[in-house]
């Protein structure tokens, strides 16, 4: 108990600075890898069942159960973007199970102009991220891991290389159906800048997750709690200035975000129902993408997502959907296998 409360205090030295969007170099990380997570409200952490593509965000949810399981998810993006994730795990006897994953995020074909739009060619783009996790179990409830992660990427001509660690504990209780994790992630530092001499900071972000599945019901329930070293995530628009009402003449001051809504930037709701052992029903609410995101006067049901999950002989199945806004959505489909069940049934 008390390594791992001082585990978590740990998370809170390492950060220096809060986040902010626009900031910081590698936004990419940021990125919902898993349609799972993805169809759950994005930032999923609170969850230790064995799934390979949670492992990923939330290391301390590692386990053996993950011995030579091999997953994939890709996104669907316009304009010859591909965007996903591969992730496998390996169990050592004596050494414990060992995960790793690659990130991508691939832009597709620029054309290369000069000053007056001649062509001349094309170039790409993309951003990479190639890492390896590992966790230990305490006791019986708690569980600590971390993931090591080296960052790459390429536009063009410019390259940048770098370094980030994720660092989390899980609490996980069978017996009451409660998980609760700690999760900071992306603490690290950028060796080679774009351009000389200049070295950005990355995202880091401490997340915080609860998940509670009820004993006598198909149901789960999560609530996490994003960028949590930050209180204040609105946007004030610096160009707004007082009006005066034309009728009282009081100056009617620009509009602020109060209490509620500041809060509300920092949680994602998900439910996922479980009918069955083999299929999977999930929905999750982000208020901060549907109020930064959302199209004014046609909100829609911006914010949300959703998704399914089913299980046929040796593949588990999944799919999300979330919707940014009344112009865009995005489609995640993911695919797990676990090589032993193959080498089984040879």
């Amino acid at each position: 108990m008390k390594i791992s409360f001082a585990f978590s205090a740990l998370f809170f030295s390492l950060l220096l600075s809060a986040q902010t969007g626009g900031t910081h170099t590698w936004q990419f990380l940021d990125l919902d890898f898993s349609a799972r997570s993805l169809a759950l409200g994005s930032d999923f952490i609170p969850l230790k069942d064995g799934d390979i593509n949670l492992a990923v965000t939330n290391p301390a949810s590692i386990t053996k159960e993950m011995d030579n399981n091999l997953s994939m998810n890709h996104f669907i993006y316009p304009a010859g973007i591909n965007y996903g994730m591969l992730a496998y795990g390996k169990n050592f006897e004596k050494l414990g199970t060992f995960t790793g994953h690659l990130r991508y995020v691939s832009y597709g074909k620029f054309a290369r102009t000069d000053v007056n739009g001649v062509q001349q060619g094309t170039f790409t783009a993309g951003d990479y991220a190639l890492g390896a996790g590992y966790a230990k179990e305490l006791n019986k409830y708690f569980s600590i891991g971390g993931n090591f992660n080296v960052l790459f990427s390429h536009y063009e001509s410019y390259t940048s290389f770098g370094v980030a660690a994720d660092i989390a504990t899980l609490f996980h209780d069978d017996k009451s159906n409660i998980s609760i994790s700690l999760v900071a992630r992306n603490v690290g530092y950028q060796f080679k800048g774009f351009t000389k001499k200049n070295h950005e900071p990355l995202p880091t972000e401490v997340l915080a997750g609860i998940s509670y599945k009820f004993h006598h019901a198909p149901f789960r329930l999560s609530l996490v709690g994003t960028d949590l070293t930050r209180w204040d995530l609105t946007y004030n628009d610096p160009n707004l200035q007082p009006t005066i009402d034309q009728l009282t003449g009081d100056t009617i001051p620009v509009p602020t975000a109060g209490f509620v809504q500041k809060l509300a930037y920092h949680t994602n709701f998900g439910l996922e129902i479980l009918p069955t052992e083999n299929f999977f029903i999930r929905v999750g609410f982000n208020y901060q993408r549907r109020n930064a995101m959302g199209v004014v006067d046609r909100m829609g049901i911006a914010g949300f997502s959703f998704g399914v999950g089913f299980k046929v002989k040796k593949f588990a199945f999944n799919y999300g959907i979330a919707i940014h806004s009344a112009a865009g959505i995005s489609n995640v489909f993911s695919i797990t296998t676990n090589l032993n069940e193959w080498k089984r049934r040879e």
